[in-house]
């Protein structure tokens, strides 16, 4: 009768200590989530130069190499710097050329994964830095659709 008597009591001076400490975790993280919200947002810091310019190349379709019926849509986006907006339209569609040759000698299942899509992303912009001597930064693949 003892021990079902000391492990009732053990039991309630649990629940009153787990019930003291979530109001204080409670209190604690409510007041942090008004700290957040009156809090002004950190600005974003930009990896570009100011100067730096962003033009939408002009969505391309074209056959991949293999299988022979499978198609690819690419839309993309040049990141820019120290071209003319002539200069830079001359220049899109150069590497809208590339792009097109490119996926022209590659098959679908090089772009299989996260891996393959960062392969394509990452040979396209050197193909785009070494068309543009360096002027175009990036090459930034918005959709890829191949069917």
């Amino acid at each position: 009768m003892r021990l079902i008597a000391a492990l009732l009591a053990l039991t309630l001076v649990a629940i009153g200590v787990g019930a003291l400490a979530g109001l204080q975790l409670f209190a604690s993280a409510e007041r942090i989530a008004d700290a957040k919200k009156n809090a002004p947002a950190p600005p974003i810091a930009s990896s570009y130069a100011g100067s730096a310019r962003l033009r939408k190349l002009s969505p391309i379709v074209t056959n991949l190499a293999a299988p022979a019926n499978n198609w690819a849509r690419v839309e993309a986006s040049m990141v820019f710097d120290g071209i003319s907006e002539e200069d830079a339209g001359i220049l899109a569609a150069h590497i809208s050329e590339d792009i097109v040759i490119y996926l022209r000698s590659a098959t679908a299942a090089q772009f299989e994964g996260a891996r393959g899509l960062q392969h394509l992303r990452d040979d396209l912009s050197e193909r785009a830095s070494v068309r543009s001597s360096g002027k175009v930064r990036e090459l930034i693949i918005e959709t890829l659709v191949i069917q």
